[in-house]
């Protein structure tokens, strides 16, 4: 008897193997990115820039089932707020530049939802109209959450958090809050 349920369970794992090697070779071991949205400045940052668009890019690469290594570039373009009534702010573009560790939630092939957290760390440049830029290190959280149309691409919203740590007070804070929220496409190889 025992013999028996042995050589079935060896039937079954050797039957489910190429079902399983498909579903790995489905799975996408490298993207890129092309996003658009907003970019959200909190806390006291806020006073001095409002919301703005912001255009990015991005990168992933698998490095473990569960694991992604990613790059992301993204823009945001920030008008002065208002300071008294009828006069503003100078005009503030936001570049961010960040490295991450992504965590995949869902299996990887489970579905065509996909969820990846990310940490992460890079920098931030903020160049305000009419005078010079500075770029501070910086820190980054967020989710990419996809929904694959097709084996090469992929439908995605990009949550994310970044904050700069600066040595001086920059638009009247010395901790710059900037969240880019984003959607867009991504590229499965």
């Amino acid at each position: 008897m025992r013999a028996l349920q042995q050589l079935l369970f060896a039937a079954g794992v050797w039957g489910s193997a190429p079902g399983v090697l498909a579903a790995q070779e489905a799975t996408p071991g490298f993207w890129l990115e092309a996003r658009g949205g907003t970019s959200v400045p909190t806390f006291d940052i806020s006073d001095a820039v409002e919301t703005g668009p912001s255009f990015g890019g991005g990168f992933g690469l698998r490095i473990a089932p569960r694991f992604w290594l990613m790059g992301d570039v993204d823009l945001g373009f920030h008008s002065g707020a208002e300071l008294v009534p009828g006069t503003s702010g100078a005009d503030v573009n936001v570049y961010h530049f960040m490295a991450k560790a992504g965590y995949e939630l869902l299996g990887a092939g489970a579905s065509p939802w996909s969820v990846v957290v990310n940490l992460g760390a890079g920098a931030l440049s903020f160049n305000p109209d009419g005078a010079d830029s500075k770029t501070y290190p910086a820190i980054n959280a967020g989710a990419k959450i996809g929904y694959q149309v097709s084996p090469s691409i992929t439908l995605l919203l990009s949550p994310q958090g970044d904050i700069a740590f600066t040595d001086e007070e920059v638009l009247g804070t010395s901790n710059a809050w900037v969240w880019p929220f984003t959607a867009g496409l991504r590229v499965n190889f």
